[in-house]
């Protein structure tokens, strides 16, 4: 069963040793000195501030320091561990780092160590936005994101934002040189300029996001390339479309008190998302400037137990189509849902400590709505702890089609899979099932896990620090989370997957990894870069991997 660990990727700066203690010398506190520099000429960079912060959390030890004018800086008494490095200073932005946060590490009793930082001249980008009659527009957002920057491990500078002014004009600065989509989002809502009159009611169109170079598909994006110093400046005209009125009566609402919303999404991961609404009287509802598409409808039910926040999230029946016409008179009722119980068992049929395991229902629905049964405001899945005698039990699940996770307390388990969860005789670990009045499970599991270990090398086969490692199971596997792995590798290059279910996996290294390798065309867009290995029960296969480097770097 997996554990989910999120790991960022790192560049591991050496710091070098400047005084060594003698045997007979006590060791001083460890400290930290170096300068920082601008590339390319090396000239020192004055009132940089350089901050250490501790990698293991908030609570870590903290560090800062300010350049003088020959750019150096010290910090003394610093306290052995793994530390994060930032440095910043107005107009600059760190180099050599692709974007991703530095680490060091600093060792007890190592003295004074020399660390030398980079800063690079930021980039800009400047533009204006306009209607299709080309006059200017105000109060539009307008944001930068580099390219792979969707995860944490990027830094503040691969993405900005700005708004225009009453020019329509905007500015993001502080940019590190690279690839980005340009994204600019007028205000929910907005109208152009009534210009007709359409069977005595006004032309229902409005402005629409719209990517550079002009277009309404994010996947149609291109992207500006940007570079260091430099002010790169682009025009984008919105586009528009015609928008309707959804509207109706929601009934059969649970609980009672609390607070009651409707939310409409569009269909499809990414869909654009109306402002949830709180239900009028009687449960009535209207959504306004309604874009054609298809949609699905969601009440978000918040009630308190015993002082806690408890969150639904309920489907409200079929999918709603907009096409070019009013939706009006939606009678919508929450979908039937009911209770999930289950019984763990050992395939071996000895005895276990049930209580080490935890069970969470992800949702498997098609809309790309996270859905759930959400307690504590979180927004994550309920997740339910398992009795001693391995039965679990979840009450009052919201209708809709899941999968049964099951988690781990203990890092003792992870070699531990889940090797079948059945319903009714059926195995549906893969498929997920719906949620009847009462549905009750077989959960078997087993201590036989397979695992992946290895070493990834660049192009002139060195070991990889830090590299990540994922692997993506066979497509008919790909609908289960606890089926992919992720392991970053050691300042050797090793890595080890472990946990796996028999099977087909394929294994990949990154020097730094964005994406989400659950969507379908992640493999697509790395074949035959990574390595395809084949699993049985309880064995382990060891690989050799090269790493996929940074998009934009030579291999």
């Amino acid at each position: 069963m997996k554990l989910l660990i999120t790991i960022c990727s790192l560049i591991v700066v050496t710091i070098a040793s400047a005084v060594q203690a003698s045997p007979q010398e006590q060791p001083s506190a460890p400290s930290i000195q170096g300068k920082v520099l601008q590339e390319p000429d090396g000239q020192p960079i004055r009132k940089a501030s350089v901050q250490l912060s501790g990698r293991r959390g908030p609570g870590e030890a903290k560090y800062s320091a300010v350049t003088d004018a020959e750019g150096k800086f010290g910090i003394d008494d610093v306290q052995p561990g793994q530390y994060y490095v930032v440095v910043e200073h107005p107009g600059f932005v760190q180099a050599g780092t692709g974007g991703r946060r530095v680490s060091i590490l600093v060792q007890a009793g190592s003295g004074k160590n020399d660390l030398i930082l980079h800063m690079q001249p930021a980039a800009v980008i400047t533009g204006k936005i306009v209607d299709l009659d080309g006059d200017p527009m105000r109060d539009v957002s307008v944001s930068a994101i580099g390219t792979g920057s969707a995860g944490g491990g990027r830094n503040s500078h691969s993405f900005g934002n700005g708004a225009t002014n009453d020019l329509g004009e905007f500015r993001i600065s502080d940019l590190q040189a690279g690839r980005y989509k340009i994204t600019a989002s007028p205000p929910q809502g907005s109208h152009p300029p009534v210009l007709k009159e359409n069977g005595g009611e006004k032309d229902p169109s409005i402005y629409l996001t719209t990517h550079y170079p002009g277009v309404l598909d994010e996947g149609q994006a291109v992207p500006l390339e940007i570079h260091a110093g430099t002010e790169t400046r682009i025009n984008l005209s919105l586009l528009t479309g015609r928008a309707y009125r959804v509207s109706g009566t929601v009934t059969g609402v649970p609980g009672k008190g609390g607070m009651t919303q409707i939310m409409l999404q569009a269909r499809g991961s990414g869909g654009s998302q109306m402002a949830p609404q709180e239900l009028g009287e009687g449960g009535k509802f209207e959504f306004t400037n309604v874009l054609p598409g298809s949609y699905v409808a969601r009440l978000i039910t918040v009630t308190f137990e015993g002082g806690q926040p408890a969150i639904q999230m309920l489907r409200l029946g079929q999918s709603i189509e907009v096409d070019n016409a009013h939706v009006e008179g939606l009678r919508l009722q929450p979908e039937v849902g009911g209770q999930v119980r289950g019984k763990f068992r050992l395939d071996t049929g000895e005895k276990f400590d049930w209580t080490q395991l935890t069970v969470a229902l992800m949702s498997t629905e098609e809309d790309g709505v996270e859905i759930g049964w959400q307690q504590g405001g979180m927004g994550m899945p309920t997740v339910s702890g398992v009795n001693i005698d391995g039965a679990f039990e979840m009450k009052s699940v919201p209708g809709g089609r899941y999968q049964l996770e099951v988690g781990a307390r203990s890092d003792r388990l992870r070699d531990y899979i889940t090797k079948s969860v059945s319903l009714d005789g059926r195995d549906v670990v893969d498929s997920g099932f719906s949620v009847l009045p009462d549905t009750n499970l077989d959960v078997v599991i087993s201590a036989k896990g397979a695992s992946i270990a290895g070493t990834i090398v660049d192009a002139k086969g060195q070991p990889v620090a830090n590299a990540t490692v994922v692997d993506v199971p066979s497509e008919e596997h790909r609908m289960r989370a606890d089926l992919y792995q992720r392991d970053t590798t050691d300042e050797n290059g090793h890595f080890n997957l472990r946990g796996l279910n028999p099977g087909k996996y394929t294994v990949l290294a990154f020097e730094e990894l964005q994406e989400d390798v659950r969507q379908p065309g992640f493999l697509k867009s790395y074949d035959k870069r990574g390595e395809s290995v084949e699993l049985d029960e309880g064995t382990r296969k060891n690989v050799v991997l090269k790493v996929i480097p940074i998009e934009g770097e030579t291999p």
